[in-house]
């Protein structure tokens, strides 16, 4: 009886060990995964933030360029109203 007992226990033990095992080695498998995961997303973010950067950059260049075009836009418009005024001195009626 008492030799059954111990052979029991042994293999319990060897189970025990084995499943550890796998548990260890799953587990290692499914850190590498994550790490994989992390470091494509990181480089997918850092990615976007470097062309989200970018198009901030061009949206505020365009800006500039719009404004120094309604600017020139309302200067030749105030001009050529300017230039009616005096042409047919409406402004004496």
């Amino acid at each position: 009886m008492a030799d059954i007992v111990v052979i029991v226990s042994i293999i319990s033990s060897i189970t025990s060990i084995i499943l550890a095992i796998f548990a260890i080695l799953f587990s290692m498998r499914v850190e590498k995964r994550l790490k994989k995961n992390y470091l494509r997303l990181k480089y997918i973010m850092d990615n976007n933030h470097e062309r989200t950067k970018e198009v901030l950059a061009n949206m505020d260049h365009e800006a500039e360029d719009i404004k120094t075009t309604i600017y020139k836009s309302q200067t030749e418009l105030q001009e050529a109203l300017k230039n009616i005024v005096d042409d047919f001195d409406i402004s004496e009626k």
